[in-house]
């Protein structure tokens, strides 16, 4: 058993480890969270309801990050990057949105976030935008003419399009729409666990035919035990996703929302809507037993050696192959 514990702590600490998404209250615990659990990059949200303006004021509050603990974190812009904070024992962080609407209706705009550092940008967060339909929205009417041409734009400026909250029909467009590899950050399957945010197996099949990559999430709602889960459900979850479209696909996206309060997760539920939140949840947010930190990704790379993965693939599930689709995508 302690040569198992001793090889486990060896191969994640040999491995590249990124987090496809979290969502945390960002500072200096999160951080050293972050570098306790072995974290080599994460992809950070910065705006999910968010325009222009606040966007913006929220790009310059990372910037003071990385000035403010520098010994911590470091920007991400680069696959080489990533390399570095390795090397470095720092966690790079990707700036990413989850939603388009820092955009707002300017598709210009895209250049220039993508000059401050943003390289990860989901098309849409529950509810309808300028580009197309959320996961939540009432309708399922597909992407914009607006929405298509925005999909264009971030080929182009090799930002990685993201899925994960985008309605079914707009998901399948925009698929078919890239010219790159497309993901989703953070979603689970649907066959699992019924739920709108999760995934169809046709959706996970027409994102891996095109090169894409899935991130599990470990968020409880979307896991069919719910605040029950433990590290094996997720574990489950990563199981059916290889069996169903191979290993070189299927990654980590936590969907980590560490110290945030209800009245935030509150805000991002409400939307513009009048009526209330969208989607309900259980307070407190009880993440699955072992994987209930950022500090406890070793667990992750524990549990999947134990379940019988070759260290070559557990290498690419923590880590990657989302250092692969990084490499052509940001190219």
């Amino acid at each position: 058993m302690a040569m198992q514990e001793d090889r486990s702590a060896a191969v994640h600490a040999e491995s590249i480890i990124i987090d496809g998404l979290e969502i945390s209250r960002f500072g200096e615990e999160a951080f050293l969270n972050l570098r306790a659990g072995g974290l080599t990059a994460v992809n950070a949200t910065v705006a999910v309801l968010d325009g222009f303006r606040a966007t913006i004021s929220k790009i310059a509050g990372w910037y003071r990050m990385f000035e403010q603990y520098d010994s911590l974190i470091m920007p991400v812009r680069t696959v080489e990057d990533i390399r570095r904070a390795k090397e470095v024992g720092k966690v790079g962080i990707i700036l990413g949105f989850q939603n388009t609407s820092p955009i707002e209706d300017d598709l210009y705009l895209l250049s220039i976030f993508k000059e401050l550092g943003i390289r990860v940008i989901q098309l849409t967060y529950m509810e309808r935008n300028y580009v197309g339909d959320g996961c939540l929205e009432r309708t399922d009417c597909g992407l914009s003419q607006f929405g298509l041409e925005v999909i264009e734009e971030m080929n182009r400026l090799g930002i990685l399009i993201d899925l994960s909250h985008v309605g079914y029909t707009t998901t399948m467009e925009a698929i078919e729409a890239s010219k790159k590899p497309v993901a989703f950050t953070h979603a689970n399957p649907r066959s699992l666990c019924d739920h709108p945010r999760n995934k169809t197996d046709e959706q996970i099949k027409a994102l891996v035919s095109k090169g894409g990559v899935i991130g599990a999430n470990i968020f409880p709602p979307f896991l069919a035990a719910g605040s029950e889960a433990t590290i094996e459900d997720v574990v489950d979850e990563i199981d059916y996703l290889v069996d169903l479209v191979g290993i070189d696909h299927v990654a980590i996206g936590t969907d980590f929302t560490e110290g945030q309060p209800q009245e935030v997760f509150e805000y991002w539920l409400t939307g513009k809507s009048k009526r209330g939140q969208c989607m309900e949840l259980e307070y407190p947010i009880v993440n699955p037993e072992g994987i209930q930190s950022t500090s406890d990704f070793p667990n992750l790379t524990r549990a999947l050696l134990a379940q019988g993965y070759a260290e070559p693939d557990v290498k690419k599930i923590m880590g990657g192959n989302w250092l692969r689709l990084f490499e052509e995508v940001w190219a």
